[in-house]
Parts: C-alpha cells; sequence; structure tokens
C-alpha cells in the first residue's frame, strides 16, 4: 500500500475547481484511493465527499492507494496537489 502524509498548500484549498480536477484523476485509476483526514476517510473518486471535508490551506491528510499500480498512482496524486499551490 502506498501512504503518504501531505499538507494541503493551495491558498483556496479544495474548493470546487480542484476538487473536480482531483475527481477526474482519480477516476481514471482502478486503484482503491482513500484521502484520510481528522473527519476520516474520503472517497476522492466522489467530488462531494471533498467537499464536504473541507479540505482547507493546511490541513493535514494522509494519501492511502492500494492496488496493483498503487505506488505509480499515489506519486500522480501527491504531484497533482502538489501542483496546485502554483
Amino acid at each position: 500500500m502506498f501512504s503518504q502524509d501531505f499538507t494541503i498548500k493551495n491558498p483556496t484549498g479544495l474548493h470546487a475547481r480542484p476538487a473536480a480536477q482531483l475527481t477526474a484523476l482519480c477516476k481514471g485509476f482502478s486503484e482503491e484511493i482513500r484521502l484520510v483526514t481528522a473527519k476520516g476517510p474520503v472517497n476522492p473518486k466522489n467530488i462531494l465527499g471533498i467537499l464536504g471535508a473541507g479540505l482547507k490551506n493546511g490541513t493535514p491528510i494522509k494519501i492511502e492507494v492500494e492496488g496493483e499500480h498503487e505506488q505509480e498512482v499515489g506519486e500522480k496524486i501527491v504531484a497533482f496537489l502538489d501542483g496546485l499551490n502554483e
């Protein structure tokens, strides 16, 4: 299993546009993906789950991926989230 701690760095957090982009990215993978937050696990393949989690700038999360290409998928998700603050 891929597991990595991450802190949301995007100044506006994961609002509608980046949440939709993350959902589209994650739906392209067959692996099981979770964003573990203080409120519990979130399925990033569901935009309402992401928006409901209230992931603001500075929010710590853990990215977990299980499946055949878990390392590659996890790294792509981390790279996407890292790129939001550029």
